[in-house]
């Protein structure tokens, strides 16, 4: 389980800089509109749904921890 956690923090702490950084270059370029389109598309909308649904899932799963004795 701290394998899959691991990797779904690493893939959010990979796309929103990215998504963030995209949208930015956008505006800076004059490209905002162009841009929105693109990502107003439901592919990018279920993405973000269900990072949304494992995060709030893996808060409420405890952490299973070996015993240290």
């Amino acid at each position: 389980m701290k394998n899959i956690r691991t990797l779904v923090s690493v893939a959010v702490l990979i796309l929103l800089p990215l998504g963030y950084a995209a949208s930015q270059w956008a505006a800076l370029s004059g490209t905002a509109q162009e841009y929105a389109e693109k990502v107003d598309c439901p592919q990018v909308m279920w993405l973000a749904l269900f990072l949304l649904v494992v995060c709030i899932v893996f808060a409420f799963i405890k952490e299973v921890e070996a015993d240290e004795k």
